[in-house]
């Protein structure tokens, strides 16, 4: 399924974002450029996993490998690789569901190097990696999301709790849909999940995406999302920010629960 495509927009990005960081000297010395250590590489490909639902995957695949023979081995601009509008309506809601969590439709420029963290194990990144597939999802598909936000949720959590894990795409699907809803199951999957510590970088997604006051004005938020951060910004992991992460979650759940 998975076709070259170019991000040299997000490695820009990055770019920039540390030309103008000025503690880019301070972190230089915690990263690396194109492949990362051993050590780290089984941590980044867990935060680069994603979980592929069973609804019509066969039928799916046979639609996304038909569409995928029609467009170009590369390309200088983003484009639409979408299957036709009738081919995506003839989907039940659940096949919709897995076309859009295995194929999100955008495809954008590539670039051949990337910035690995040493011991990402160890840090709570203030976003996810989705951008770095070099794909994205389409007005179309995002759409269909959110005005179907409560069996989106329920169908991530469903099959999160089967599967015991919550992949990149559906944690990247819980956060543009702005699934508050979703905070207690987070909350509980990473009890069960420890070590996935990108269940803590989704609340904190959502914590942003909800403008919650107490959060915008704390430190871990200037961190992650304040001025001269980029992409990759991160806080060290600690039983502290753990624990402020956790109860600023709920405190959001409960807030947007009783609006």
């Amino acid at each position: 399924m998975k076709k070259k495509v170019n991000k040299i927009w997000a490695c820009c990005l990055i770019l920039l974002g540390f030309i103008s960081n000025v503690s880019f000297g301070q972190e230089y010395k915690d990263v690396a450029w194109n492949e990362p250590r051993s050590k780290d590489s089984a941590y980044y490909a867990m935060r680069e996993k994603e979980s592929i639902p069973p609804f019509g995957l066969k039928k799916v695949q046979g639609l996304v490998e038909q569409q995928s023979k029609k467009l170009p081995d590369g390309a200088l601009v983003d484009y639409n690789a979408g299957i036709s509008r009738a081919d995506f309506d003839k989907l039940s809601f659940e096949e919709k569901f897995t076309y859009i969590m295995i194929y999100p439709e955008i495809y954008s420029q590539a670039c051949a190097e990337r910035m690995f963290v040493f011991d990402p194990q160890n840090k709570i990144f203030g976003q996810l990696l989705f951008v770095y597939n070099g794909v994205f999802w389409s007005e179309r598909q995002l759409l269909f999301m959110k005005k179907n936000k409560k069996r989106i949720i329920d169908l991530i959590i469903n099959q999160a709790i089967q599967n015991h894990t919550l992949g990149l795409n559906y944690k990247t699907a819980l956060i543009e849909i702005d699934a508050w809803e979703s905070i207690p199951f987070l909350l509980s999957f990473y009890q069960k999940n420890p070590k996935d510590k990108d269940i803590l970088t989704t609340l904190l997604q959502l914590l942003k995406t909800s403008n919650f006051g107490a959060f915008e004005q704390s430190k871990i938020y200037n961190k992650l999302y304040g001025e001269n951060t980029h992409s990759d910004s991160w806080i060290n992991f600690s039983s502290v920010n753990e624990e402020y992460i956790i109860e600023s979650a709920q405190a959001l759940y409960k807030k947007r629960q009783n609006q």
